[in-house]
């Protein structure tokens, strides 16, 4: 570990990365499964007050600024008018295999189901149905899962090709086939993606490299080479910009 990392490991402490982040609520009795990630553990909240009163399954990605929280603190209204004191609190739980969007919020007496999608921005304030899709605030069912699947496949090759020209116009060159780490299923075999560090890489994630396999093995590519792939991705340049790529 160089020294930058050192200095960065000491000022962010439990949130230095994933794993120290994950262990740290672990202890404090939060219950959190296998296979989870907390990618910006630094602008990340999930609520200490109560920690016995989340659940986080397995296969759980949460990305940056999501707060997932058990109680607020909106009594305080109450005691100032009222003097009164009375708390509110609740439980959160996250099934298995979830993708929590960027700044999502997660508030107390909400469950997540399995196989659930929640899109960037959203404020969850109820339940959530396993294998759907959720986005907004609050969030409500945008889809299924097997309808996310049909859209994300139907919309493969028009996202990489608009990657390709996007690069070719701000970097005046082809772009190599790693640049397309998440569309390569649309021009190689899994027999020659696992020879790529990048694409293999991608195939490890959440520990079911042989589905995918699997799935490489059952669903043809739609292209036969990463040639035949980045000359439909501009088909349409004009000849001088085919010759700079080629």
């Amino acid at each position: 570990m160089g020294f930058k990392e050192k200095v960065k490991k000491i000022l962010l402490g439990k949130r230095y990365d994933s794993h120290t982040y994950i262990e740290y609520l672990r202890r404090l009795g939060i219950k959190i499964g296998d296979d989870c990630t907390i990618y910006v553990p630094s602008k990340t909240l999930i609520d200490e007050q109560y920690p016995w009163m989340i659940t986080i399954g397995n296969h759980v990605r949460i990305t940056e600024g999501v707060k997932i929280l058990t109680h607020d603190y909106a009594w305080a209204v109450l005691k100032t008018e009222t003097g009164a004191i009375l708390g509110a609190s609740g439980t959160v739980k996250i099934g298995d295999n979830v993708f929590i969007g960027m700044n999502t919020v997660i508030t107390r007496n909400v469950e997540i189901g399995n196989n659930v999608i929640i899109g960037a921005g959203s404020v969850v304030t109820s339940s959530c149905n396993q294998n759907s899709v959720y986005a907004g605030v609050p969030a409500k069912r945008i889809m299924s899962v097997d309808e996310y699947y049909k859209k994300r496949e139907r919309a493969q090759f028009n996202e990489a090709k608009k990657l390709a020209v996007e690069y070719f116009d701000r970097y005046g060159k082809r772009p190599g086939k790693e640049v397309f780490h998440e569309y390569f299923m649309l021009f190689e075999t899994a027999e020659e993606a696992q020879k790529n560090d990048v694409f293999r890489n991608k195939i490890a994630l959440c520990q079911n490299e042989l589905d995918t396999v699997k799935y490489m093995s059952a669903h043809k590519a739609m292209f036969s080479s990463y040639d035949e792939f980045i000359e439909k991705c501009f088909e349409k340049c004009t000849n001088c910009i085919k010759e700079q790529i080629e």
